[in-house]
Protein backbone atom coordinates (compact mmCIF):
# COMPACT_ATOMS: atom_id res chain seq x y z
CA UNK A 1 0.00 0.00 0.00
CA UNK A 2 1.59 3.24 -1.08
CA UNK A 3 1.41 6.23 1.16
CA UNK A 4 0.37 9.37 -0.73
CA UNK A 5 2.62 12.12 0.16
CA UNK A 6 1.27 15.24 1.43
CA UNK A 7 1.30 17.36 -1.73
CA UNK A 8 0.24 16.72 -5.11
CA UNK A 9 1.96 17.39 -8.38
CA UNK A 10 0.53 20.35 -10.94
CA UNK A 11 0.32 17.46 -13.03
CA UNK A 12 -2.90 16.34 -14.05
CA UNK A 13 -2.52 13.24 -14.47
CA UNK A 14 0.46 12.72 -12.35
CA UNK A 15 1.00 12.29 -8.39
CA UNK A 16 3.76 11.82 -6.33
CA UNK A 17 3.17 8.67 -3.69
CA UNK A 18 5.82 7.84 -1.11
CA UNK A 19 6.62 3.83 -0.51
CA UNK A 20 9.67 2.53 1.33
CA UNK A 21 11.22 6.04 1.37
CA UNK A 22 10.59 6.22 -2.38
CA UNK A 23 9.20 8.44 -4.56
CA UNK A 24 6.96 7.54 -6.98
CA UNK A 25 4.34 9.53 -9.73
CA UNK A 26 1.11 7.88 -10.99
CA UNK A 27 0.24 7.83 -14.07
CA UNK A 28 -3.16 6.83 -15.31
CA UNK A 29 -3.06 3.77 -17.72
CA UNK A 30 -5.58 2.78 -20.69
CA UNK A 31 -9.18 1.77 -19.25
CA UNK A 32 -10.01 -1.93 -19.57
CA UNK A 33 -13.90 -2.93 -19.60
CA UNK A 34 -14.60 0.73 -18.29
CA UNK A 35 -12.58 0.25 -15.07
CA UNK A 36 -9.60 2.84 -14.14
CA UNK A 37 -5.92 1.43 -14.48
CA UNK A 38 -2.55 3.34 -12.96
CA UNK A 39 0.90 2.32 -12.92
CA UNK A 40 3.59 3.96 -10.25
CA UNK A 41 7.48 4.33 -11.85
CA UNK A 42 10.10 5.16 -9.45
CA UNK A 43 11.86 8.75 -9.25
CA UNK A 44 15.05 6.94 -8.12
CA UNK A 45 15.16 9.91 -5.05
CA UNK A 46 14.03 10.06 -1.27
CA UNK A 47 13.56 13.80 -1.19
CA UNK A 48 10.68 14.84 -2.07
CA UNK A 49 11.62 18.44 -3.17
CA UNK A 50 14.02 16.69 -5.75
CA UNK A 51 10.52 14.36 -6.84
CA UNK A 52 8.80 17.49 -6.95
CA UNK A 53 11.34 19.04 -9.62
CA UNK A 54 11.99 15.71 -11.55
CA UNK A 55 7.77 15.36 -12.25
CA UNK A 56 7.51 18.94 -13.12
CA UNK A 57 10.34 18.45 -15.66
CA UNK A 58 8.94 15.52 -17.21
CA UNK A 59 5.66 16.37 -17.12
CA UNK A 60 5.83 20.21 -18.34
CA UNK A 61 8.58 19.23 -20.72
CA UNK A 62 7.02 19.28 -24.35
CA UNK A 63 9.10 16.84 -25.53
CA UNK A 64 8.31 14.30 -22.99
CA UNK A 65 7.56 11.48 -23.02
CA UNK A 66 8.18 11.62 -26.81
CA UNK A 67 11.90 11.51 -27.29
CA UNK A 68 12.07 8.77 -24.95
CA UNK A 69 9.54 6.74 -27.56
CA UNK A 70 11.71 7.23 -30.04
CA UNK A 71 14.44 6.38 -28.66
CA UNK A 72 13.02 3.15 -27.72
CA UNK A 73 11.56 2.38 -31.23
CA UNK A 74 14.60 3.43 -32.72
CA UNK A 75 16.47 0.01 -30.26
CA UNK A 76 13.53 -2.08 -31.50
CA UNK A 77 14.74 -5.58 -33.07
CA UNK A 78 12.96 -7.40 -35.77
CA UNK A 79 12.95 -10.78 -36.95
CA UNK A 80 11.34 -11.13 -40.31
CA UNK A 81 8.65 -13.70 -41.31
CA UNK A 82 9.10 -13.35 -44.80
CA UNK A 83 13.33 -13.49 -46.02
CA UNK A 84 12.97 -10.38 -47.18
CA UNK A 85 12.93 -6.62 -46.07
CA UNK A 86 15.11 -4.71 -43.37
CA UNK A 87 16.39 -7.92 -41.65
CA UNK A 88 17.81 -6.08 -37.89
CA UNK A 89 17.37 -2.83 -37.87
CA UNK A 90 15.25 0.80 -36.26
CA UNK A 91 11.62 1.15 -36.81
CA UNK A 92 11.08 4.16 -38.96
CA UNK A 93 7.46 4.71 -40.86
CA UNK A 94 5.11 1.93 -40.96
CA UNK A 95 4.80 -0.04 -44.45
CA UNK A 96 2.99 -3.21 -45.44
CA UNK A 97 6.20 -4.86 -45.52
CA UNK A 98 6.63 -4.00 -41.83
CA UNK A 99 3.81 -5.35 -40.85
CA UNK A 100 5.01 -8.69 -41.25
CA UNK A 101 7.75 -8.02 -39.05
CA UNK A 102 7.85 -9.34 -35.47
CA UNK A 103 9.43 -8.67 -32.40
CA UNK A 104 12.85 -10.12 -31.83
CA UNK A 105 12.98 -12.63 -28.43
CA UNK A 106 16.45 -10.51 -27.96
CA UNK A 107 14.52 -7.38 -27.19
CA UNK A 108 15.06 -6.64 -23.02
CA UNK A 109 11.56 -7.04 -21.42
CA UNK A 110 12.16 -3.92 -19.60
CA UNK A 111 12.71 -2.22 -23.10
CA UNK A 112 9.03 -3.59 -24.03
CA UNK A 113 7.23 -2.81 -20.81
CA UNK A 114 8.45 1.20 -21.02
CA UNK A 115 7.79 1.34 -24.31
CA UNK A 116 3.93 0.09 -23.73
CA UNK A 117 3.23 2.33 -20.69
CA UNK A 118 5.42 5.21 -22.31
CA UNK A 119 2.69 5.32 -25.49
CA UNK A 120 -0.16 5.05 -23.08
CA UNK A 121 0.81 7.96 -21.92
CA UNK A 122 1.64 9.82 -24.78
CA UNK A 123 -2.45 8.83 -25.74
CA UNK A 124 -3.56 10.75 -23.08
CA UNK A 125 -1.99 13.99 -24.16
CA UNK A 126 -3.58 16.72 -26.10
CA UNK A 127 -3.73 16.00 -29.91
CA UNK A 128 -4.65 19.92 -30.66
CA UNK A 129 -1.30 20.69 -28.81
CA UNK A 130 1.02 17.90 -30.23
CA UNK A 131 3.47 18.49 -33.57
CA UNK A 132 2.48 16.38 -36.58
CA UNK A 133 5.34 14.48 -35.72
CA UNK A 134 4.02 13.03 -31.99
CA UNK A 135 0.85 12.54 -33.67
CA UNK A 136 2.32 10.48 -36.18
CA UNK A 137 4.24 8.68 -33.30
CA UNK A 138 1.19 7.76 -31.21
CA UNK A 139 -0.60 6.50 -34.71
CA UNK A 140 2.66 4.30 -34.82
CA UNK A 141 2.26 3.23 -31.32
CA UNK A 142 -1.59 2.35 -31.40
CA UNK A 143 -1.01 0.01 -34.32
CA UNK A 144 1.98 -1.66 -32.98
CA UNK A 145 0.75 -2.08 -29.36
CA UNK A 146 -0.68 -5.59 -30.02
CA UNK A 147 2.66 -7.15 -30.94
CA UNK A 148 4.16 -4.94 -27.77
CA UNK A 149 1.26 -7.04 -25.95
CA UNK A 150 1.81 -10.48 -27.67
CA UNK A 151 5.91 -9.88 -26.75
CA UNK A 152 4.59 -9.52 -22.73
CA UNK A 153 1.90 -12.09 -23.07
CA UNK A 154 4.85 -15.11 -24.38
CA UNK A 155 7.72 -13.62 -21.97
CA UNK A 156 6.27 -14.40 -18.88
CA UNK A 157 7.30 -11.94 -15.50
CA UNK A 158 10.42 -13.98 -13.70
CA UNK A 159 9.78 -14.78 -9.97
CA UNK A 160 12.39 -11.57 -8.92
CA UNK A 161 11.79 -7.89 -9.46
CA UNK A 162 13.62 -7.04 -12.77
CA UNK A 163 14.04 -3.43 -11.60
CA UNK A 164 15.59 -4.70 -8.38
CA UNK A 165 19.26 -4.33 -7.89
CA UNK A 166 21.57 -6.91 -8.07
CA UNK A 167 23.32 -6.86 -4.54
CA UNK A 168 23.95 -8.99 -2.23
CA UNK A 169 21.38 -10.08 1.04
CA UNK A 170 24.04 -9.18 3.28
CA UNK A 171 24.71 -5.23 1.67
CA UNK A 172 20.31 -5.20 1.56
CA UNK A 173 20.45 -6.19 5.64
CA UNK A 174 23.29 -3.80 6.54
CA UNK A 175 21.16 -1.05 4.86
CA UNK A 176 18.14 -1.75 6.64
CA UNK A 177 19.75 -1.74 9.63
CA UNK A 178 21.59 1.70 8.95
CA UNK A 179 18.54 3.39 8.27
CA UNK A 180 16.49 1.59 11.32
CA UNK A 181 15.88 3.81 14.23
CA UNK A 182 17.16 1.04 17.03
CA UNK A 183 19.40 0.38 19.71
CA UNK A 184 22.58 -1.23 18.82
CA UNK A 185 21.55 -4.33 20.76
CA UNK A 186 18.03 -4.48 18.35
CA UNK A 187 19.88 -4.06 15.02
CA UNK A 188 21.95 -7.59 16.11
CA UNK A 189 18.86 -9.48 17.61
CA UNK A 190 17.68 -8.39 14.04
CA UNK A 191 20.22 -9.20 12.38
CA UNK A 192 20.67 -12.63 13.60
CA UNK A 193 17.21 -13.64 13.29
CA UNK A 194 17.28 -12.58 10.02
CA UNK A 195 19.97 -14.27 8.95
CA UNK A 196 19.05 -17.67 11.32
CA UNK A 197 15.93 -17.83 8.82
CA UNK A 198 17.40 -17.40 5.50
CA UNK A 199 19.90 -20.10 7.03
CA UNK A 200 17.10 -22.25 7.59
CA UNK A 201 15.75 -22.24 4.01
CA UNK A 202 19.37 -22.83 2.55
CA UNK A 203 20.16 -19.07 1.58
CA UNK A 204 22.92 -17.14 2.65
CA UNK A 205 23.75 -13.36 3.41
CA UNK A 206 26.11 -13.59 0.88
CA UNK A 207 23.61 -14.64 -1.96
CA UNK A 208 22.02 -12.43 -4.34
CA UNK A 209 19.21 -10.64 -3.21
CA UNK A 210 17.01 -12.05 -5.90
CA UNK A 211 17.24 -15.52 -4.31
CA UNK A 212 15.48 -14.23 -1.51
CA UNK A 213 12.62 -11.53 -3.04
CA UNK A 214 10.57 -14.39 -4.39
CA UNK A 215 7.35 -16.16 -3.67
CA UNK A 216 8.89 -19.57 -3.09
CA UNK A 217 11.99 -18.25 -0.61
CA UNK A 218 8.96 -16.27 1.54
CA UNK A 219 6.78 -18.71 1.64
CA UNK A 220 9.37 -21.14 2.75
CA UNK A 221 10.71 -18.59 5.54
CA UNK A 222 6.91 -18.10 6.40
CA UNK A 223 6.42 -22.02 6.68
CA UNK A 224 10.11 -22.36 9.32
CA UNK A 225 8.24 -19.33 11.29
CA UNK A 226 4.56 -20.93 11.48
CA UNK A 227 5.93 -24.24 12.24
CA UNK A 228 7.89 -23.07 15.94
CA UNK A 229 6.38 -25.38 18.04
CA UNK A 230 7.37 -23.58 20.85
CA UNK A 231 6.92 -19.90 20.04
CA UNK A 232 4.39 -17.61 20.97
CA UNK A 233 2.68 -16.00 18.66
CA UNK A 234 3.92 -12.31 19.28
CA UNK A 235 7.67 -13.90 18.62
CA UNK A 236 6.41 -15.20 15.54
CA UNK A 237 5.23 -11.98 14.14
CA UNK A 238 8.21 -10.34 15.11
CA UNK A 239 10.31 -12.61 13.04
CA UNK A 240 7.74 -11.58 9.95
CA UNK A 241 8.02 -8.06 10.27
CA UNK A 242 11.82 -8.45 10.19
CA UNK A 243 11.71 -10.60 6.74
CA UNK A 244 9.38 -7.92 5.88
CA UNK A 245 11.28 -4.97 6.57
CA UNK A 246 13.99 -6.48 4.85
CA UNK A 247 11.71 -7.53 1.77
CA UNK A 248 11.04 -3.50 1.74
CA UNK A 249 14.34 -2.43 1.85
CA UNK A 250 15.41 -3.33 -1.70
CA UNK A 251 14.95 -0.11 -3.71
CA UNK A 252 13.47 -0.05 -7.12
CA UNK A 253 11.21 -2.88 -6.67
CA UNK A 254 8.15 -3.37 -8.52
CA UNK A 255 5.11 -2.86 -6.72
CA UNK A 256 2.76 -5.50 -8.34
CA UNK A 257 5.43 -8.05 -7.70
CA UNK A 258 6.51 -6.94 -4.34
CA UNK A 259 2.89 -7.83 -3.44
CA UNK A 260 2.35 -11.50 -5.18
CA UNK A 261 5.98 -12.43 -3.71
CA UNK A 262 5.81 -10.94 -0.25
CA UNK A 263 2.72 -9.20 1.15
CA UNK A 264 0.75 -12.04 -0.30
CA UNK A 265 3.08 -14.70 1.59
CA UNK A 266 3.42 -13.37 4.56
CA UNK A 267 0.73 -15.35 6.82
CA UNK A 268 -1.20 -13.94 9.54
CA UNK A 269 -0.22 -14.91 12.67
CA UNK A 270 -2.43 -14.12 15.89
CA UNK A 271 -1.05 -12.09 19.12
CA UNK A 272 -0.58 -14.00 21.54
CA UNK A 273 -3.15 -14.15 23.89
CA UNK A 274 -3.01 -12.59 27.31
CA UNK A 275 -3.58 -15.66 29.54
CA UNK A 276 -0.96 -17.88 27.42
CA UNK A 277 2.04 -14.99 27.93
CA UNK A 278 4.16 -15.87 31.15
CA UNK A 279 3.45 -13.56 33.44
CA UNK A 280 6.26 -11.67 35.27
CA UNK A 281 7.29 -13.35 38.74
CA UNK A 282 8.38 -11.08 41.63
CA UNK A 283 11.56 -11.74 43.20
CA UNK A 284 11.56 -13.92 46.32
CA UNK A 285 12.87 -12.34 49.88
CA UNK A 286 16.06 -14.96 48.98
CA UNK A 287 16.16 -13.20 45.83
CA UNK A 288 16.24 -9.93 46.96
CA UNK A 289 18.74 -10.62 49.24
CA UNK A 290 20.87 -12.06 47.19
CA UNK A 291 21.00 -9.03 44.71
CA UNK A 292 21.31 -6.35 46.75
CA UNK A 293 24.07 -8.30 48.90
CA UNK A 294 27.39 -5.56 49.72
CA UNK A 295 29.55 -8.62 49.12
CA UNK A 296 28.91 -8.11 45.43
CA UNK A 297 30.47 -4.94 43.59
CA UNK A 298 28.43 -4.43 40.54
CA UNK A 299 25.70 -1.86 42.55
CA UNK A 300 29.17 -0.11 44.25
CA UNK A 301 30.33 0.54 40.25
CA UNK A 302 27.01 1.63 39.21
CA UNK A 303 25.05 3.33 41.73
CA UNK A 304 22.93 4.39 39.34
CA UNK A 305 21.62 0.78 38.65
CA UNK A 306 20.64 0.47 42.44
CA UNK A 307 18.70 3.58 42.90
CA UNK A 308 17.17 2.51 39.56
CA UNK A 309 16.25 -1.03 41.56
CA UNK A 310 15.09 0.88 44.54
CA UNK A 311 12.81 3.22 43.07
CA UNK A 312 11.13 0.49 41.31
CA UNK A 313 10.85 -1.48 44.88
CA UNK A 314 9.70 1.54 46.71
CA UNK A 315 6.72 2.85 44.15
CA UNK A 316 6.31 0.07 41.26
CA UNK A 317 7.61 2.28 38.63
CA UNK A 318 8.58 0.32 35.09
CA UNK A 319 12.17 1.04 34.19
CA UNK A 320 11.59 3.96 31.61
CA UNK A 321 9.74 5.77 34.46
CA UNK A 322 12.38 4.87 36.95
CA UNK A 323 15.53 5.98 34.98
CA UNK A 324 14.50 8.66 32.96
CA UNK A 325 13.59 11.16 36.20
CA UNK A 326 15.44 14.53 35.77
CA UNK A 327 16.43 16.57 38.69
CA UNK A 328 13.60 18.79 39.22
CA UNK A 329 11.24 15.43 39.50
CA UNK A 330 12.23 15.01 42.97
CA UNK A 331 10.82 17.27 44.78
CA UNK A 332 9.41 18.56 48.58
CA UNK A 333 5.63 18.98 48.52
CA UNK A 334 4.03 19.88 51.75
CA UNK A 335 7.04 18.80 53.53
CA UNK A 336 6.95 15.85 52.16
CA UNK A 337 9.87 14.47 49.50
CA UNK A 338 8.26 13.41 46.46
CA UNK A 339 8.86 11.38 43.28
CA UNK A 340 7.02 13.37 40.52
CA UNK A 341 6.59 11.13 37.53
CA UNK A 342 6.01 13.72 34.43
CA UNK A 343 5.99 13.33 31.30
CA UNK A 344 8.05 16.37 29.47
CA UNK A 345 10.79 14.09 27.57
CA UNK A 346 10.34 12.65 23.90
CA UNK A 347 12.26 9.54 25.56
CA UNK A 348 9.61 9.45 28.74
CA UNK A 349 7.49 7.23 26.83
CA UNK A 350 4.26 7.60 29.30
CA UNK A 351 1.41 8.02 26.28
CA UNK A 352 2.38 4.34 25.57
CA UNK A 353 2.42 3.07 29.48
CA UNK A 354 -0.64 4.85 30.99
CA UNK A 355 0.06 3.07 34.30
CA UNK A 356 3.09 4.54 34.71
CA UNK A 357 1.97 7.73 34.96
CA UNK A 358 1.71 8.08 38.25
CA UNK A 359 0.94 10.66 40.51
CA UNK A 360 -1.08 13.75 40.92
CA UNK A 361 0.56 17.31 41.18
CA UNK A 362 -2.08 18.88 43.20
CA UNK A 363 -2.54 16.11 45.95
CA UNK A 364 -6.36 17.67 46.64
CA UNK A 365 -7.64 17.86 42.99
CA UNK A 366 -9.39 14.69 41.98
CA UNK A 367 -7.69 13.79 38.46
CA UNK A 368 -10.20 11.82 36.07
CA UNK A 369 -7.95 9.85 34.17
CA UNK A 370 -5.09 7.89 34.45
CA UNK A 371 -3.43 10.25 31.32
CA UNK A 372 -3.26 12.67 34.54
CA UNK A 373 0.49 13.36 36.18
CA UNK A 374 0.81 12.48 39.32
CA UNK A 375 3.23 12.67 42.81
CA UNK A 376 4.35 9.72 44.50
CA UNK A 377 5.71 10.56 48.75
CA UNK A 378 9.35 8.85 48.70
CA UNK A 379 9.22 5.62 51.48
CA UNK A 380 10.37 5.88 54.46
CA UNK A 381 13.23 3.18 54.01
CA UNK A 382 14.08 5.01 50.84
CA UNK A 383 14.66 8.63 52.13
CA UNK A 384 16.92 6.74 55.24
CA UNK A 385 19.15 4.94 52.28
CA UNK A 386 20.04 8.59 51.37
CA UNK A 387 18.11 8.56 48.25
CA UNK A 388 17.80 12.93 48.34
CA UNK A 389 20.88 13.20 49.73
CA UNK A 390 22.66 11.47 47.11
CA UNK A 391 20.68 13.52 44.46
CA UNK A 392 21.23 16.65 45.94
CA UNK A 393 24.94 16.12 45.89
CA UNK A 394 24.92 14.67 42.58
CA UNK A 395 23.39 17.54 41.40
CA UNK A 396 25.85 19.92 42.81
CA UNK A 397 28.87 18.70 41.98
CA UNK A 398 27.79 18.54 38.38
CA UNK A 399 26.65 21.58 38.29
CA UNK A 400 22.97 19.95 36.89
CA UNK A 401 19.97 22.35 35.73
CA UNK A 402 17.12 20.82 37.02
CA UNK A 403 16.29 19.64 33.61
CA UNK A 404 18.80 17.32 33.21
CA UNK A 405 18.86 13.51 33.86
CA UNK A 406 19.92 12.13 36.99
CA UNK A 407 20.77 8.89 35.18
CA UNK A 408 22.45 10.25 32.22
CA UNK A 409 22.97 6.92 30.99
CA UNK A 410 19.30 6.41 30.28
CA UNK A 411 19.92 8.24 27.58
CA UNK A 412 21.78 7.32 23.97
CA UNK A 413 24.20 9.49 22.49
CA UNK A 414 21.70 9.65 19.78
CA UNK A 415 19.02 11.23 22.45
CA UNK A 416 17.05 7.96 21.99
CA UNK A 417 15.84 6.38 25.30
CA UNK A 418 18.62 3.49 26.04
CA UNK A 419 16.72 0.13 27.15
CA UNK A 420 19.89 -1.56 27.24
CA UNK A 421 20.42 0.37 30.47
CA UNK A 422 17.97 -2.35 32.14
CA UNK A 423 17.57 -4.90 30.18
CA UNK A 424 21.31 -5.40 28.67
CA UNK A 425 23.22 -4.27 32.25
CA UNK A 426 21.01 -4.76 35.25
CA UNK A 427 19.84 -8.01 34.31
CA UNK A 428 22.97 -9.46 33.37
CA UNK A 429 24.25 -8.93 36.57
CA UNK A 430 21.48 -10.53 37.93
CA UNK A 431 22.16 -13.55 35.89
CA UNK A 432 25.53 -13.88 36.56
CA UNK A 433 25.15 -14.30 40.50
CA UNK A 434 22.29 -16.59 39.61
CA UNK A 435 18.93 -14.71 40.62
CA UNK A 436 18.21 -15.09 37.12
CA UNK A 437 18.51 -18.10 35.31
CA UNK A 438 18.09 -16.70 31.79
CA UNK A 439 16.81 -14.40 29.54
CA UNK A 440 12.85 -16.43 29.44
CA UNK A 441 12.60 -17.03 33.73
CA UNK A 442 10.17 -14.35 34.01
CA UNK A 443 12.43 -12.11 35.92
CA UNK A 444 13.20 -9.05 35.01
CA UNK A 445 13.19 -5.34 36.33
CA UNK A 446 9.07 -5.68 35.80
CA UNK A 447 9.86 -7.88 38.40
CA UNK A 448 10.12 -5.20 41.19
CA UNK A 449 6.57 -3.91 40.00
CA UNK A 450 5.12 -7.19 41.60
CA UNK A 451 7.15 -6.74 44.29
CA UNK A 452 5.67 -3.03 45.43
CA UNK A 453 2.45 -4.24 44.42
CA UNK A 454 2.37 -7.80 47.01
CA UNK A 455 4.28 -6.04 49.33
CA UNK A 456 1.39 -3.02 49.71
CA UNK A 457 -1.21 -5.59 49.33
CA UNK A 458 -0.27 -8.03 52.08
CA UNK A 459 0.27 -4.59 54.56
CA UNK A 460 -3.39 -4.01 53.34
CA UNK A 461 -3.48 -0.85 52.00
CA UNK A 462 -6.53 -0.55 50.38
CA UNK A 463 -6.61 -0.90 46.41
CA UNK A 464 -7.28 3.05 45.59
CA UNK A 465 -3.79 3.85 47.27
CA UNK A 466 -2.34 1.17 45.58
CA UNK A 467 -3.66 2.94 42.57
CA UNK A 468 -2.28 6.10 43.21
CA UNK A 469 1.35 4.45 44.03
CA UNK A 470 1.96 2.31 41.63
CA UNK A 471 -0.19 4.38 38.75
CA UNK A 472 -2.95 1.49 38.17
CA UNK A 473 -5.79 2.78 36.75
CA UNK A 474 -8.24 1.07 38.84
CA UNK A 475 -10.66 -2.00 37.49
CA UNK A 476 -14.35 -0.60 39.28
CA UNK A 477 -15.88 2.81 38.92
CA UNK A 478 -15.33 3.68 42.89
CA UNK A 479 -11.56 2.73 42.12
CA UNK A 480 -11.12 5.11 39.12
CA UNK A 481 -13.36 8.09 40.44
CA UNK A 482 -12.86 8.13 43.65
CA UNK A 483 -8.82 8.33 44.02
CA UNK A 484 -8.45 11.47 45.55
CA UNK A 485 -5.99 11.13 48.30
CA UNK A 486 -3.87 13.71 49.94
CA UNK A 487 -0.14 13.28 49.91
CA UNK A 488 -0.52 12.67 53.44
CA UNK A 489 -2.79 10.20 53.61
CA UNK A 490 -0.90 8.03 50.37
CA UNK A 491 2.07 8.67 52.98
CA UNK A 492 0.72 7.43 56.21
CA UNK A 493 -0.59 4.61 53.87
CA UNK A 494 3.01 3.85 52.33
CA UNK A 495 4.37 3.30 55.73
CA UNK A 496 2.82 0.20 56.49
CA UNK A 497 4.98 -1.57 53.97
CA UNK A 498 8.39 -2.61 54.03
CA UNK A 499 11.18 -4.48 53.24
CA UNK A 500 13.09 -5.01 56.50
CA UNK A 501 14.31 -8.43 55.94
CA UNK A 502 16.82 -6.39 53.75
CA UNK A 503 17.47 -3.53 56.79
CA UNK A 504 21.21 -5.54 57.68
CA UNK A 505 21.92 -4.90 54.07
CA UNK A 506 20.52 -1.44 53.90
CA UNK A 507 22.45 -0.20 56.49
CA UNK A 508 25.55 -1.30 54.61
CA UNK A 509 24.35 0.70 51.52
CA UNK A 510 23.66 3.75 53.16
CA UNK A 511 27.02 3.81 54.56
CA UNK A 512 28.11 2.61 50.73
CA UNK A 513 26.27 5.22 48.84
CA UNK A 514 26.92 7.88 51.04
CA UNK A 515 30.37 8.30 48.98
CA UNK A 516 29.20 7.51 45.58
CA UNK A 517 29.55 9.92 43.28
Amino acid sequence: MLKKCDANCDAKVSHLWLRNNIFYYRVELERVDGKRRYKRISLHTDNFFEAREKLRAMTTDKNWPFDELRRLFKELIFDMDLGQGLGNGSYGMLSQLQIQKRLSKRNKRENIEKLNLLGNIAMQSNQMNLSQEDRLLIKQFVEMRPMFEAFLANQPTSSKPTSAPSRKISEVLDMMLLKANNCDDEKRRKKNTITKLLNAVGISVDDDYSKFHNADAIGAISKVVVDQADAKGDYKRKQLRYIKELATCGSNIDSDLYKISVINNLPNIEKTKKYEKKPHQPYSNEQLLEMFNPKYAYFKEHPDAFWACMIALFTGARANSAITLQYDDITEKDGIWCINFIENHPIKHLKNEASERIVPIHPLKHLKNEASERIVPIHPQLLDLGFVDYVQRRQTALNAKGTDFIFPKCQTKSGTYNSRYTVRVILNFLQEIGVKSGTKDSYDFHSFRKNASIAMQNAGIIATFINDIIGWEGKTTMEQSYSNHTLHQIKTEMSKFNYDFLSGHFAKWKEIMKKAK
